[in-house]
Formats: C-alpha cells, structure tokens, sequence
C-alpha cells in the first residue's frame, strides 16, 4: 500500500512534513505502506485510479463525484479553518500581482485569468461558482484570455508574480503553507477575495483495502494532538484530523449545478 500528500506538497519543506507525518500514522496504525513520490506535471487520476491506495490525497470535487474507487479516510484541520470554527473546511483565495490595483473582483474582468486544471475544485470548479454569479444577460464573458491548465497552486503564483495573469485562484491551505516556506516568492502577490469555505481536500484509501486497517489508520490520525505530536503537526500547520461522513463533500457538485444553471459552464 502507498501514501502521497502531492496536493499539498508545495514546498520540499512541506513535502517533508508530509513524508514524516503520514508513515507515523501508518506505524501507529500497526501498518505498513510505501511513500510514493508523484510530481507534478503527471495527472493525479492516475494516482487515484491505483488499487494501492492507503492514505492519499484526493480532491474533493472528484470524490464527490464517485469517480474512484476508494474511501474516505479523514480530513485534516488546518490552523486557520480551526480559527474561523471551520474544521475540515478550507476557501479558494482569489489571487492578484501585488501591483495590481485591482480592489475587487469586478476590477479584473477583461484580463487574464489563471486556472489549475479542470478537474480542480479550489481551482476550477469553485472558481465556475463563484463567477457565475456575476454573468446576466449583458454579461456572459468575464476574462478575455485563460492561462493554464498551470496544475499547481505554485504554478500560479509563479504565473501572476510574473505578469503572465491577472487574477488566479488558490488553496487556500496552500497559500498558507507557501507563505510559510517561501515568503520571496508569496511577497509578489496579495489576496483580492475569497470564495466561500468548501470541505478540504481527504486521505483516502482504495476500497480493497481491509476495512479494519482503514479504521486503525482513522484512530492514529484522529489522535494525533498539538501538544503531544506538535513536531508532526505544527510544521505543516494543522491542529489535527477529521473524519466527515462521506456526504460532507457533495455541496462541491451542488456547485457545480449551480453554476450551470446560471449559465456559467466553463470558465471565459
């Protein structure tokens, strides 16, 4: 069995982070699992369509979708949605250059627009969702020109820092953990607006696997605590793990419907 944090793997310090807290977990859990490495620019359905799976990332949108076939294994709490009293949730942060003098939304359209891919909730889908609600009948075009798929959140702030969009979308779990290993590159952007939360992106597990290990892997991240496994936590920015019922995530492809109805399939 393997685990992977690619989604949120932003940084190589982050990525260490990851690569220490999830075979901890695995360990606690009386399991075994290989740490597999799966960089960008690959396609992540092809890591989720692996029967191998024990604790992966996946994307909600997706998995809400019930396009793989796994199962949830826990979500993590990050320090900032435990801030705002919302566990398990997380935002997609509209980006702008910092020399922008964009002050809304409003102030970008008829520019360049940045996306992640279109399989991205953070970065496409609730990007389709929050737009729609700006397109009337005089109004059916927002940007002239999309730049991507960029599939990295770090692709783009890279694309924005330089001059290459004008407004994009990111995770706003992945912004955190950018701004805290790479300031020099965060310094060259700003947030312009936020979209409102969505459940964050889950470990998951392939179905095959037994369901008694998935319940041991869900005990060893549930109790990991801030004072105890603060080496494993803090570093990474989380306060722990939850487990929501595999409903939690439908109000992703609600969205989507949304978005739909309002005339507003496809970003433009």
């Amino acid at each position: 069995m393997i685990v992977n944090a690619r989604m949120y793997s932003v940084t190589p310090a982050a990525a260490e982070g990851w690569k220490r807290l999830l075979p901890e977990a695995v360990r606690r859990a009386g399991l075994t699992a290989e740490i597999v490495d799966y960089p960008a620019p690959a396609r992540l359905e092809g890591l989720w369509a692996r029967s191998d799976l024990l604790a992966v990332f996946m994307c909600g949108w997706p998995f809400a979708q019930r396009r793989f076939s796994v199962r949830p294994v826990a979500a993590p709490v990050t320090e900032e949605a435990a801030r705002e009293g919302i566990p398990g949730h997380y935002r997609t942060l509209f980006m702008v250059p910092t020399s922008s003098t964009a002050r809304c939304l409003e102030e970008t359209f008829g520019g360049r627009l940045a996306y992640t891919n279109p399989e991205s909730h953070s970065g496409y889908n609730a990007v389709r969702y929050h737009l729609s609600a700006y397109i009337n009948e005089t109004r059916k075009t927002l940007y002239r020109t999309l730049v991507g798929p960029l599939i990295t959140p770090r692709r783009v702030v890279e694309a924005l820092a330089a001059g290459e969009a004008d407004v994009g979308p990111l995770d706003s779990y992945a912004w955190s953990l950018l701004c805290r290993y790479e300031p020099e590159l965060t310094r060259h952007v700003r947030i312009l607006t936020r979209s409102v939360p969505a459940p964050m992106p889950l470990l998951v597990a392939s179905d095959t696997v037994n369901p008694q290990a998935i319940a041991a892997l869900q005990t060893a991240l549930l109790t990991l605590n801030t004072e105890r496994d603060a080496t494993l936590l803090r570093p990474l920015g989380l306060r722990g793990f939850i487990t929501p019922s595999a409903d939690a995530w439908q109000v992703v492809c609600d969205r989507e419907e949304i978005a739909f109805s309002r005339g507003y399939a496809t970003l433009r």
